[in-house]
């Protein structure tokens, strides 16, 4: 009952319209109830001349004129006003429904990508996103349905029900006892069908969201696909995926169909029994015992035969509706799994505002492991001053990258600390820690958007002469000038029309804008030619002192002017100092620079300043 409370809470902000709803539902069920009454009418007191003593025919009687031709038009008028009044009454009351129902939605969703927002890159890069999508737009209706399951089915069917038990007691207990009779057998069927169906939901969304996550990965690969030929595969996998859904939904569907199958027998055995008893006792009272309005009458029992049929139906509602509440707290679940999931780096509850300045960082013994068994950094230990420019440089696997997610508290240290001016940076306010830095990714992700918002993201107010400034400062203005439409060019989905260089200047370009005091580039020059590289170089250069910059690299060339370089090997920094001082030790950096051949082109530039000195007319 807590799960189902908490399913319907997110539809407190539309309890009027609910209110205002199930008005419309019980005055189209008061409709709904009137309308076989002008053909029994019709039947017992214009055609046959039995004066009825109900409530019901003295509410249709004042209607009817003096002649049996206006009596029978006046009835035929009354039916299809009913039709129309009943018909108008369910138009209003679905589209209300309808329009809470996805208003609920919409809390749901936004409520679940807040929470996808905030969860740590641990969850997402463990997750598919086509589980995540799937449970956005799909497992996210399952709280429409249950809201509709309970006030269309369980609450307007249960007094429905208790209203037309009335009435058919009141008309003949008799008949209104063989139409309960089939309850007990509904009930035992929907508790079978209730248990069935969950388990096979639950499979059924698995291979869903699974077949949307393939969707997912094989659109997005497309080119990987297309480039090595392995278009047959991939097709043949989607099928078998595809296949495996369908597989699960028909078990679905064929639980579904043989409890509709079920519940149709039992109700038809109920209409069956009414029919023959009810028939039988038309004829005794009408024919043998001559009983009149006091006994069963031809107009009473099509009352009682138009009242079952909508007695069934509430009914139906009612034991039927295990099928789709059993699908929907399947989708619900799916939903609080990841708004109950606690985030792996959470905000301290007494967090400390801090603004945003030029701060010295400090990496104090800091370690880290993605696995309990399998440290990626040991011990790390580094400070760094506002305005330096730095590096950390080493081998793939080393931990470079590592140091990186930990900066913005992507992940947190398993030991040691990151402190900002001395404050472990866990005591402070998340969005002011992020405040404080500006990434560059090895794979700059550009949106489908123009050239000038792709800038502005970060900093969403800037002006166009503070887009175009940062566009400078990065080395990105004259190119993007050159496109068709300058700063307005949009950029195609997986940013096509730009080349790597030109994402990457347009990625730093983001990062300036921000005006954050820590900039952090990842890889910046690993993906391109040696002219962009050296375009890069400058840029990074152009913005020594200005602010505090971060690089984490595996190409020397790309590091040489920083003021300090960190050389990590097994997740611990090896060595440190500048370009010269690390070529001077002979140690690791020497044998990357060797193995890059920075070495041997600064000794050949030596060898040739030498011999320059020793013959100066050479």
């Amino acid at each position: 009952m807590r799960f189902f409370l908490r399913c319907i809470s997110y539809f407190r902000g539309d309890v009027p319209r609910i209110l205002w709803s199930l008005l419309l539902i019980f005055v189209a069920a008061l409709v709904a109830l009137l309308q076989p009454f002008p053909l029994a009418m019709l039947i017992d007191s214009v055609l046959l001349g039995k004066a009825g003593s109900s409530w019901q025919h003295r509410l249709f009687l004042w209607m009817l004129p003096a002649g049996m031709l206006g009596q029978i038009l006046t009835l035929a008028a009354l039916t299809l006003a009913l039709v129309l009044l009943g018909g108008v009454l369910a138009m209003f009351q679905t589209m209300a429904s309808v329009g809470v129902g996805y208003r609920g939605c919409t809390r749901v969703r936004c409520d679940l990508f807040r929470k996808l927002q905030h969860l740590s890159l641990s969850y997402h890069r463990a997750q598919p996103q086509g589980d995540s999508i799937y449970r956005l737009s799909q497992d996210a209706f399952a709280f429409q349905t249950i809201l509709n399951v309970f006030v269309g089915n369980i609450l307007v069917s249960g007094v429905m029900l208790a209203v037309m038990t009335w009435m058919m007691f009141s008309m003949d207990w008799r008949l209104a006892l063989i139409s309960l009779a089939v309850v007990p057998m509904l009930c035992g069927t929907h508790g079978w069908s209730q248990r069935t169906l969950r388990e096979r939901w639950e499979v059924a969304k698995r291979a869903d969201a699974g077949l949307t996550t393939d969707v997912q990965r094989a659109i997005s690969a497309m080119w990987l696909t297309q480039a090595f030929g392995r278009e047959d595969d991939e097709y043949a996998r989607f099928r078998a995926s595809v296949g495996g859904s369908v597989r699960a939904m028909m078990h679905v569907h064929w639980r579904e169909v043989v409890y509709g199958l079920l519940v149709a027998t039992i109700l038809g055995l109920g209409t069956a029994l009414i029919f023959g008893y009810g028939g039988y006792l038309v004829y005794h009272d009408q024919y043998v015992a001559h009983a009149g309005d006091a006994g069963m009458t031809v107009g009473k029992l099509y009352i009682f035969i138009a009242y079952l049929s909508k007695f069934y139906d509430p009914l139906n509602k009612l034991t039927g509706s295990g099928a789709s509440m059993a699908q929907a707290a399947v989708g619900a679940r799916r939903v609080f799994e990841v708004l109950d999931r606690a985030p792996d780096v959470a905000e301290a509850p007494d967090a400390l505002a801090f603004p945003k300045a030029a701060r010295t960082l400090e990496l104090r013994d800091v370690s880290f492991a993605y696995r309990p068994d399998a440290p990626v950094l040991r011990g790390i230990s580094a400070t760094i001053a506002p305005g330096e420019m730095v590096a950390f440089v080493g081998s793939s696997g080393v931990g470079k990258s590592t140091i990186l997610n930990l900066l913005p508290r992507f992940y947190d240290p398993t030991g040691g600390a990151l402190l900002l001016d001395g404050t472990d940076i866990r005591r402070l306010k998340i969005a002011d820690l992020r405040r404080h830095i500006a990434l560059v990714l090895q794979d700059s992700v550009l949106l489908p958007t123009t050239i000038a918002e792709n800038i502005a993201y970060g900093r969403p107010d800037a002006t166009p002469e503070q887009v175009q400034a940062a566009a400078r400062q990065a080395g990105a203005h004259e190119f993007i000038l050159a496109l068709p439409d300058g700063y307005a060019t949009p950029v195609t989905e997986n940013s096509t029309n730009l080349s790597g260089g030109q994402r990457q200047r347009v990625a730093i370009a983001r990062a300036l804008l921000t005006e954050a005091p820590i900039v952090i580039l990842d890889e910046p020059t690993s993906a391109l030619d040696p002219h962009n590289e050296r375009m890069i170089t400058q840029t990074l250069n152009t913005l020594k002192r200005t602010r505090t910059i971060i690089v984490v690299s595996h190409r020397l060339s790309t590091v040489a002017e920083c003021d300090r370089i960190f050389v990590m090997d097994a997740g611990r920094i090896v060595e440190h100092g500048t370009h010269e001082e690390l070529i001077a030790a002979q140690g690791l950096y020497h044998s990357m620079a060797r193995h890059q051949l920075l070495v041997d082109e600064e000794e050949g530039a030596v060898a040739a300043a030498a011999a320059a000195a020793d013959d100066p007319q050479g």
